[in-house]
């Protein structure tokens, strides 16, 4: 089950009963108590219900976030499924966010890194989980991440940052001047952050400018790899930068087996 049918399923229980528990959802969906846990943790970010102690309940009136006010005539099924577009967190608020799953990925995708090759890392939190598990000293390295640039360099690896205009929330340097800065290269491998996976969409992220250097960085990579938890599947951002088929996911386990007709996969863990 995709995870906008577990939120249309949670929100159309609490439309009829007063409040919901994690390990009936987990029981009825066929999933862990963990993933129902994160399930409802999104929709509380969102605004869409009120997290409680071992499940959940309505949000009451008045308490809605601000991107779900005034849209009473608007079917909450139908935020669902377009991933109800929570308030995005900022890099430092990402880093705390599911860790292990992040750090199981990393080190899969730093692992793949070989002497003599000209790396891309995109600015993130589970592509800056990377650098301390890079071991790989004889290649050189490219990122839009203001930080990610100065933790490369401070490894003593061989670091170029991309120029253009920073946006403060991601550490990510981004719009067209970066696009151009882009143009000089050619990557062996590109390592590539992102806000959402879903079969119609593609590969998604909330920004458009940060969305054309992800889209030029892939179109300028040998290899793609798009770095993603298992929390991604099923999410859709405003904008899409490229289709499932541009790359290979590494990811800690996949949730649904159908995304494998659509893109090479490989969970990290197994």
């Amino acid at each position: 089950m995709l995870q906008y049918e577990r939120f249309e399923n949670i929100l159309n229980k609490l439309q009829n009963q007063s409040s919901v528990r994690v390990a009936e959802l987990a029981g009825e969906m066929g999933v862990s108590e963990s993933t129902i846990r994160r399930d409802i943790a999104d929709l509380a970010k969102a605004g869409r219900v009120r997290k409680v102690f071992g499940g959940a309940i309505p949000m009451e009136t008045g308490t809605r976030s601000a991107g779900a006010q005034g849209a009473e005539a608007e079917d909450p099924r139908e935020s669902s499924r377009r991933q109800i577009s929570a308030p995005r967190p900022n890099i430092h608020e990402k880093e705390t966010i599911r860790v292990d799953e992040k750090s199981e990925v990393a080190a899969y995708a730093a692992s793949l890194i070989e002497d003599g090759e000209l790396i891309y890392i995109d600015a993130g939190s589970t592509t800056g989980s990377m650098i301390d598990q890079i071991t790989c000293t004889g290649a050189a390295y490219v990122t839009n991440g203001v930080r990610h640039a100065i933790r490369l360099a401070e490894k003593g690896l061989k670091t170029y940052l991309l120029s253009g205009r920073v946006k403060a929330s991601t550490e990510a340097v981004i719009g067209y001047e970066a696009v151009g800065s882009l143009q000089k290269y050619h990557f062996s491998k590109c390592f590539i952050g992102t806000d959402g996976i879903d079969e119609e969409s593609g590969f998604t992220t909330a920004d458009i400018d940060e969305s054309m250097v992800k889209t030029e960085a892939i179109r300028r990579s040998g290899q793609v790899h798009i770095l993603a938890d298992s929390s991604k599947f099923g999410r859709v951002a405003a904008v899409t930068f490229a289709e499932l088929s541009a790359g290979t996911i590494i990811t800690d386990q996949v949730p649904d087996e159908q995304y494998r007709s659509q893109a090479e996969i490989i969970e990290a863990g197994k």
